[in-house]
């Protein structure tokens, strides 16, 4: 037998169970709340937001790497790149191809990779103890292995390691495609 609301207020029980089901619908609620407002304490003292923090900081920093980086590349210092790439660096484009730094070395020495001009966009940089990440736009006009970059707008991605009280750039992507 089913009781009727009647007999539910005769209940003394009915009050218990009306009570544990409220509170059994909140829990997930007051749950998540909790959970949520953890996560936010947290993150304030996250490494994430302590790297980003340093990128804000590193900011200028990282475009005077590049800079640097891309006037070697302009002026086809073969010199300042050795001393400025790390032994592991690489690059890798777009279109597939990729380089370690002996062999770019090499093509930028005799001229198969000419770089005419170069103009940098919005700058996004990370940093974490010895290592910084920077993602950014770039227009260039250049030539790699015969194929004519035209200038438009393309992604990048560099990263540098920092050694011996300086940075060294441990990798370049490019993601710009020939022009056709």
């Amino acid at each position: 037998m089913q009781p009727t609301p009647e007999s539910q207020l005769d209940d003394v029980t009915a009050p218990r169970k009306r009570k544990s089901l409220a509170i059994s619908l909140c829990m997930p609620r007051i749950f998540c709340v909790a959970a949520l407002f953890a996560l936010i304490a947290g993150s304030t003292n996250s490494p994430a937001s302590d790297g980003a923090a340093a990128g804000r900081k590193a900011g200028p920093q990282a475009k005077e790497l590049l800079m640097t980086f891309w006037n070697q590349v302009k002026d086809a210092d073969t010199k300042g790149l050795e001393a400025s790439l790390d032994p592991s660096w690489q690059v890798a484009r777009a279109d597939g191809s990729y380089m370690n730094k002996s062999e770019f070395l090499v093509k930028v020495g005799n001229g198969k990779i000419e770089l005419d001009a170069f103009k940098f966009g919005p700058m996004k940089t990370t940093r974490h103890e010895s290592s910084l990440v920077v993602r950014y736009m770039a227009t260039a006009e250049y030539t790699i292995k015969g194929s004519r970059y035209k200038g438009t707008p393309a992604p990048y991605l560099a990263t540098f390691i920092r050694q011996g009280g300086r940075w060294l750039m441990t990798s370049q992507a490019n993601f710009d495609l020939p022009a056709k």
